[in-house]
């Protein structure tokens, strides 16, 4: 079957599964027996609104990876998890980092709700044990973040104690000699402290030549109830990464196209390296004055600190000869520091016969971030792409810069009971943003420079949810989110921010006693006052510039039977440049598919034996990196599969295996000289869970 047949067979799929549910008796459905409680379906989600709110009256479209979910496809990153979601793309930059992308732009990023700014695409992420459950949020969400990426809102739920106590590991072994071991203890430990820790060790080679990387996490977390009204929470995340030749791609031939040769070649040097120390530390309190209305804070401080020494392709590779040119070779060091804080009021009241809900808070965010460079100024020409001779540089440190990014906001959201079957979602917030830079020794000291500063920018929020039945629900939203901008219009003023403002309308159905969601969603977002050369003046710039993207969204989860889950997502996403200079009327995110289908199935025998089936299917895309469409990878499906069965109560053995029909594809399409990366291979990993 070609691409284009099976996605069209796939949204037929989708489309004709959903209408089928919609049209189906819902009594007939909810008399269904279900022996345990669905895990694929979170019971609330907050990564739209402080408020745990189910997803069928969230009027934005929201996906959330539980932990049965994560643990039944044995997801143990970031990339692997999100790869999952609905209308999202996973862009790889390198062998430690990625770009996320949903309906045109990236995404920002949240842990417990506590804003993150740039944290995401283009950084490295904690391990995916660190985490409960993923919460996603596609579209401008700009009253819980202030400023940042148009693309929506990754929520991180870390884990926290549990009541009773438990122990579970895990040992696993995979291709490329992939040694993976975890451990997780939530203990009580009087009757006041509840605490939980939690253990991974990683050591593995990669796809890619000479590539290898060693991975350690230590996350423990303490919960104190000193009276029924009152929680303190404490947390530290420590984990080490070290990768030795990490890999930046290929270069694309010198006539534009991607290579085809063996996926393994590496173009890193193997002397070159990149080695990361995150830490994350939380403090946490929450008090309920009464059964309506709770006080909740959480501080945060988070360090970074990355090493890198290495050198990268800067041309394309003449096909004949093999010979490329390689950049000066370099010796890099960041150190990222981030004070957050997060402070909010929630709960419910009556008016009018009804029961209202609100939330009004504020939050904090700055990060600073210290750069030290050296290169040895040589441009490296005519050397072999396939054995790259490149010695190892000994340099001292002889530039450096800083650059700190603050924000803080006023936000607030309330949820009107209009009347029994409809619901009124208003929200605002008040925000200020502050970017400044100098550079630092080495380098020669300079004063700060203001480079972005925006003062009560206000963003709004609107959504309306009707109940057409206790099951149906319809809705339409208004969102926004701003973007501070460093061009200067002809009188050197700082450009107005760019607004990214989002209409969405859809609808949500639940079934089987809650235990299926569907939602289809219609959104189109408008992204306004990009910068535009000034016909008066080449040198200036004019707030006038505008893309659009627009699309429809489909999802199922749940589960169709007691011992059968489901995850069913299509997505038909285009993004264009409506008005610029440049680039009118073109693609604005080629790297994004128009088209993707993603499906994942557990089905559960009785003697316990789970078989699990995905498939993921996308349509072509083109560079990740700005308009380009030299290059091209066509449309693909992978085909996933885990097999586990529990040998005894305690033991669980498990086989995941990945890109089963070894479909040949790169996964990231770059430029001429780099980030052209090919999509992991056929892959297998055999795993044992244990339960003490």
């Amino acid at each position: 079957m070609t691409q284009n047949k099976f996605i069209r067979c796939a949204l037929s799929i989708s489309i004709l599964l959903i209408c089928n549910f919609v049209h189906a008796d819902d009594h007939v459905l909810d008399t269904l027996s279900f022996k345990s409680q669905n895990r694929y379906i979170a019971n609330t989600n907050t990564v739209a609104s402080k408020l745990p709110v189910i997803l069928k009256e969230t009027p934005q479209s929201v996906s959330v990876l539980t932990e049965q979910r994560i643990e039944d496809q044995h997801l143990t990153s970031v990339e692997d998890a999100l790869e999952q979601v609905a209308g999202l793309t996973v862009i790889p930059n390198d062998s430690t980092q990625s770009q996320y992308k949903t309906r045109g732009y990236a995404l920002n990023s949240s842990v417990d709700g506590i804003p993150s700014y740039n944290s995401l695409s283009g950084n490295q992420q904690f391990d995916l044990a660190l985490y409960q459950q993923i919460e996603i949020l596609r579209g401008a969400s700009g009253i819980l973040t202030g400023t940042g990426n148009l693309g929506g809102t990754v929520n991180f739920v870390t884990k926290k104690p549990k009541d009773a106590p438990e122990i579970l590991s895990n040992l696993s072994y995979g291709s490329w000699n992939n040694k993976r071991a975890t451990i997780d203890i939530s203990q009580p430990i009087t009757d006041k402290i509840n605490g939980r820790m939690v253990a991974v060790g990683q050591d593995k080679d990669f796809d890619t030549d000479q590539t290898h990387q060693k991975k350690g996490l230590l996350y423990g977390v303490l919960e104190y109830r000193p009276t029924d009204s009152d929680s303190f929470l404490i947390s530290n995340a420590l984990q080490t990464t070290k990768t030795d030749s990490p890999s930046f791609g290929l270069p694309a031939s010198k006539t534009g196209k991607l290579l085809n040769i063996k996926r393994a070649t590496n173009a890193t040097p193997d002397w070159a390296y990149s080695n990361s120390t995150m830490n994350d530390t939380v403090l946490g309190y929450e008090h309920l004055f009464n059964t309506r209305w709770k006080l909740n804070t959480r501080v945060r401080y988070y360090t970074r600190t990355e090493h890198a020494l290495d050198s990268y392709v800067t041309s394309a590779v003449d096909t004949n000869t093999g010979l490329v040119s390689y950049a000066p070779l370099e010796n890099n060091k960041y150190h990222y520091t981030r004070k957050a804080v997060d402070l909010y009021l929630s709960g419910s009241f009556d008016l009018f016969n009804h029961e209202h809900q609100m939330v009004i808070g504020y939050n904090y965010d700055n990060l600073s971030y210290k750069n030290w460079w050296a290169d040895d100024g040589t441009t490296y020409q005519n050397i072999d792409l396939f054995t790259h001779q490149l010695k190892q540089p000994n340099l001292d440190y002889d530039n450096a810069s800083q650059k700190k990014t603050t924000q803080t906001g006023l936000y607030s959201q309330i949820r009107f009971k209009l009347t029994d079957p409809m619901t009124l979602v208003l929200g605002g917030r008040v925000s200020n943003y502050k970017n400044k830079s100098r550079d630092i020794a080495p380098s020669t000291v300079t004063n700060w420079k203001t480079q972005g500063e925006e003062d009560g920018e206000f963003t709004p929020y609107a959504g309306l949810l009707y109940n057409i039945t206790p099951q149906l629900t319809v809705y339409g939203s208004y969102s926004n989110i701003f973007v501070p901008q460093t061009a200067l219009d002809i009188q050197g003023n700082v450009l107005a921010p760019r607004q990214g403002n989002q209409y969405e309308i859809g609808a949500k159905h639940s079934f089987i006693n809650d235990h299926l969601n569907t939602s289809i969603a219609l959104f189109r977002l408008n992204d306004e006052n990009r910068p535009m050369s000034d016909p008066s003046d080449p040198k200036a710039y004019i707030a006038s510039g505008k893309v659009q993207s627009e699309g429809i969204e489909t999802e199922l989860v749940g589960s169709l039977k007691d011992n059968w889950n489901i995850s069913l997502g299509y997505t038909y996403a285009t993004n264009t440049y409506l008005k610029d200079s440049r680039n009118q009327g073109l693609t604005m995110s080629t790297a994004e598919p128009k088209h993707s289908f993603k499906l994942w199935n557990m089905y559960t025998l009785e003697n316990g034996l789970k078989l699990g089936l995905g498939a993921t299917a996308v349509s072509e895309y083109y560079g990740s990196r700005g308009t380009q469409l030299t290059r091209k990878q066509g449309g693909y499906v992978l085909i996933n599969t885990v097999v586990s069965y529990p040998i005894n109560p305690n033991i669980t053995v498990s086989l995941v295996g990945n890109n089963l029909t070894d479909k040949r594809y790169y996964s990231s399409v770059g430029t001429n000289s780099v980030y052209n990366i090919y999509g992991d291979p056929r892959n297998f990993m055999l795993s044992f869970n244990f339960k003490h």
